[in-house]
């Protein structure tokens, strides 16, 4: 199998993407100096965000009035801590590529024999300068290979990116679904109250029995269950989703991007296919690929010997005579010629295209279940709001109009608000299973950034400087 190695275009979006749109401008200046040393094509975007950093300032929570799930992503960026280290490693994988590529330094060295000699003359005074020639091209192949690592390091920071914009989209669908739950259960509430009264006046009416208020007590017990497991379940989403931002409180804002708004993706194919194109860990195996070739290069070059050269002048105090001495020492690839760094190296090659393919095969396997997840989702949120929610809704309506009549007693009344209640929580369960796998095959795909764009409201850089 060839596999051949280059800057696709999904890499190319990628490494655009870690000096993007986005202003990521945290605590210090540790992460912005970075960006300098980047190469041109990349400056030419990081100044761009720049430019964008000083029209629209980061978004921070206390300027909300309310929460979008695009909004929540933005203050995680600028907030959460894992997008920060992510940050942070590529400057240190910057400092190794500058590192690798430097010559080593020169060294000074001064011999004096017989110094205080009761002789009253002394022997030599040798001034000796002594540098390293580095051959075969090593500091440029070790710098290629840390270059490599560079890379790897900023498709990470682009993984943990869109990580991050998933983990805050499940926290927020699952913070709105358990609002809409409590709602929900509120409802319920009221009805097992209202059916407790109904079945107790119908008991003293001797119309109905004892066991029928029995049975509207334990009903409503069930429903005062569920009513408090649904208020710290909304609780505890509300942390998670606090959490998910990087904040250490709770945001009391409302939540406004609706979970009924249903997304939508091509066929399973087209999605298995962007995947393998523009998923970052697809990339980050075709740097490793790359960067085990440049590895192997480095290894064949650390087989040539390097040169040790040396130069300086001698004094000889018995002589009366300066002299300069020049020296030239290479090693003798006898019996060290690298052998087993190459034959590792080669190796390493090797690895590192089967992984690549082990990738690949992981990341079919990831879309299929999350595909599985969204159709089954969509196919049951779509079920419950054009089929199920009505028909309950319309049996609510027909028996209200039947209680009117005279043709049904208010139990059956009750019973009937009871199924539409359940049948939208039902519904609520499955808008937030359909998020998930959404966010999910956006995270794996990551071809989609919304948060990237200006906010609703915000105005064009033009008109702002108008």
């Amino acid at each position: 199998m060839k596999i051949l190695f280059g800057l696709t275009p999904g890499l190319c979006l990628l490494l655009g993407a870690c000096a993007g749109p986005l202003d990521r401008s945290w605590d210090d200046r540790t992460y912005r100096s970075l960006q300098d040393r980047f190469a041109d094509s990349d400056r030419r975007l990081s100044e761009n965000a720049a430019e964008n950093a000083n029209d629209r300032p980061p978004l921070g929570i206390e300027e909300l009035d309310a929460l979008t799930v695009d909004d929540a992503i933005r203050v995680a960026i600028n907030n959460t801590p894992r997008l920060r280290r992510a940050g942070y490693q590529v400057d240190v994988a910057a400092g190794r590529v500058t590192q690798a590529g430097l010559y080593p330094n020169p060294s000074f060295s001064f011999d004096a024999e017989a110094l205080g000699s009761d002789a009253g003359s002394g022997g030599e005074t040798i001034y000796r300068l002594e540098q390293e020639i580095i051959l075969g091209g090593k500091l440029g192949r070790a710098r290629d290979v840390a270059d490599a690592d560079r890379m790897v390091a900023r498709a990470e920071f682009v993984a943990e990116e869109y990580a991050v914009a998933s983990r805050v989209t499940r926290s927020y669908f699952a913070a709105v679904a358990a609002r809409e739950r409590l709602a929900n259960r509120q409802d319920l509430i009221a009805l097992a109250d209202r059916l407790l009264e109904a079945a107790t006046a119908q008991v003293d009416a001797g119309a109905a029995t004892e066991p029928d208020r029995l049975r509207a007590e334990v009903v409503k017990e069930q429903a005062e269950i569920e009513l408090e497991a649904a208020r710290l379940e909304e609780d505890a989403s509300m942390r998670r989703l606090a959490s998910a931002m990087g904040l250490d409180h709770v945001a009391d804002l409302p939540l406004t991007t609706v979970a009924d708004d249903l997304p939508e993706f091509p066929n399973q194919e087209d999605i298995a296919t962007r995947v393998i194109e523009s998923n970052t860990r697809m990339e980050v195996a075709r740097i490793g690929i790359e960067r085990a070739r440049r590895a192997h290069k480095l290894a064949k070059a650390e087989a040539i010997p390097n040169l040790v050269a040396s130069l300086g002048p001698r004094y000889s105090d018995i002589d009366n005579e300066t002299t300069v001495d020049l020296g030239i020492g290479i090693e003798i690839p006898l019996f060290d010629r690298n052998q087993g760094g190459i034959q590792s190296a080669l190796a390493e090659r090797l690895s590192a295209a089967a992984d690549l393919r082990a990738i690949q095969l992981e990341l079919l396997a990831e879309v299929s279940e999350a595909w599985s997840s969204y159709e089954a989702a969509r196919i049951a949120a779509t079920r419950y709001r054009e089929q199920l929610l009505p028909k309950a809704e319309r049996t609510l309506d027909l028996t209200r109009q039947a209680y009117e009549r005279g043709k049904a007693d208010y139990l059956r009344l009750l019973d009937a608000q009871q199924v539409v209640v359940e049948s939208r929580i039902a519904y609520v369960d499955a808008l937030q299973r359909l998020q998930e796998a959404a966010a999910l095959l956006r995270e794996l795909t990551q071809h989609n950034a919304p948060w990237r764009e200006p906010r609703d409201g915000d105005q064009p850089t033009d008109e702002v400087n108008r």
